[in-house]
């Protein structure tokens, strides 16, 4: 009976990390540590320590996605260096003064007041740059999701056997 209330609460633990993803939060992480609990619990027959590390190195890669994708959307529409430390810092102060709605608006603002004020670019150049940014975000959203609910299927296919 206490193996099926783990097992409920660790999918509900996966599932949070799920809608936190797709709210462009770290959510893979709660994901990852279900993965672990499961492993330890199957005393590491379906999850292997190898299975665990390549799953860690792939949320690892996840995490990264945000930064990387967020510089290649700016840096696809015209950014520069600016506008990518500018999207960050944005992203950083909309997630802080805007909740969730500030970490999509953030970046996207900050990528095209730094174009502007420090780059020197006119406004069209500094919108479009800081809607790289925001293009680059959904991308990373997409992947980071689609990547979460690929190891889920992959635990859940594992452990099932």
């Amino acid at each position: 009976m206490l193996e099926i209330i783990i097992y409920i609460l660790l999918a509900l633990v996966s599932l949070t990390g799920l809608v936190l993803v797709a709210i462009n939060l770290p959510g893979i992480w709660l994901i990852y540590i279900s993965t672990v609990v499961l492993a330890i619990m199957d005393k590491f027959e379906n999850l292997t320590p190898l299975v665990l590390v390549i799953l860690f190195l792939l949320c690892l890669l996840s995490t990264l996605s945000d930064n990387i994708a967020t510089a290649l959307g700016a840096k696809k529409m015209g950014g520069s260096g600016w506008g990518i430390a500018g999207a960050i810092i944005g992203g950083l102060i909309g997630m802080l003064a805007g909740g969730i709605a500030g970490m999509f608006l953030g970046p996207l603002f900050g990528a095209t007041i730094f174009e502007i004020i420090f780059a020197h670019k006119n406004a069209t150049q500094g919108v479009k740059a800081g809607f790289g940014t925001f293009i680059g975000i959904i991308f990373s959203i997409i992947f980071k999701f689609s990547l979460s609910v690929g190891i889920i299927i992959f635990t859940v296919s594992r452990i099932v056997n």
